[in-house]
């Protein structure tokens, strides 16, 4: 497991007051093949929690915020060696140690006693959340369901808002389960400022240490793939980032980078991570073209500023 998976995966510990295992028979395999799945990578499923199931099959309970926010996953397993791609639940996962799960033949619920706990630094939800809801049920059927076949379920596509209907939202060739910009096809060649900004996007990509969601907010709304060691990004124009913001809510960190040409020939990029109106940052930088080197050269950032 790398250093920036284990910065992303938070294990808790799980009170497993009611089990009762069994899946839900209904004259068909419930479970799909196992390497059926999506970028969440097999090698960040944690094993510390293993249940087996009344079939012989394993389940295993974690956590992790690869799709924007701590909510819990499920995986299985038929040996313990080779698990199933992370099943997403869209279960919160709330500052409460105190869970008592319950699978039962066609759900899982997933319930929480006693006071909310309240850390000094300060947790983000899905905006449809009430964190005064004591316990969540999510059919078995619902964790599966992936009506395009992309190797993403139906309630990731909800969530990222790729298109459950149709298998390459963005029409580049690479289901939305494999692709991870599902919202932005490869752009043709860019400017020199599309460059810029492509250029700063990625290197705040490659200092971000966590397989977290990111939204990029694009340049001058034109689509564009940004690289990224782990995770996805989901590319969206500025009215569209208003958008998943008001439905979602904050917490998702948000990246945007405006580039505008000097006096001096040189070229000004204004870059910003955003989460929420109070946590926000960003800064300016200077730098030049090179047309011997091909690249920017002589940075130099001129401001920087954190929201207070």
């Amino acid at each position: 497991m790398t250093h920036a998976m284990n910065k992303s995966i938070y294990l808790f510990t799980i009170a497993l007051l009611l089990l009762e295992l069994n899946l839900c028979q209904s004259g068909e395999n419930l479970l799909p093949y196992l390497t059926q799945g999506n970028l969440f990578s097999t090698a960040v499923v944690p094993t510390v929690v293993i249940i087996r199931d009344s079939t012989d099959i394993y389940w295993t309970i974690f956590s992790s915020k690869f799709l924007g926010f701590h909510e819990f996953w499920l995986a299985y397993s038929h040996d313990t060696q080779n698990w199933s791609r992370p099943l997403y639940t869209g279960i919160p996962v709330l500052p409460n140690n105190n869970y008592q799960i319950k699978v039962s033949k066609h759900q899982i619920d997933f319930d929480w006693y006693g006071e909310l706990e309240h850390p000094e630094q300060k947790i983000y939800y899905r905006s449809h959340i009430d964190t005064t809801n004591m316990g969540y049920t999510i059919y078995k059927r619902t964790l599966f369901e992936d009506t395009d076949a992309d190797g993403l379920t139906d309630l990731a596509e909800d969530v990222l808002w790729t298109n459950r209907f149709k298998n390459d939202t963005d029409g580049d060739g690479k289901a939305d389960g494999y692709d991870q910009n599902p919202l932005a096809a490869p752009a043709n060649e860019l400017s020199l400022h599309e460059k810029l900004h492509k250029a700063i996007i990625e290197y705040e990509l490659e200092e971000f240490y966590s397989n977290q969601l990111v939204v990029v907010e694009q340049f001058e709304n034109k689509p564009m793939e940004y690289e990224r060691y782990e995770g996805i990004v989901l590319s969206f124009s500025s009215g569209g980032c208003d958008a998943f913001v008001s439905e979602t809510g904050y917490g998702v960190p948000i990246l945007s980078c405006t580039v505008k040409d000097t006096l001096t020939n040189r070229l000004k990029a204004g870059f910003q991570y955003f989460i929420a109106p109070e946590n926000a940052w960003g800064y300016d930088v200077i730098c030049r073209w090179s047309d011997a080197e091909n690249d920017f050269l002589d940075f130099k950032i001129v401001n920087e500023w954190v929201s207070e």
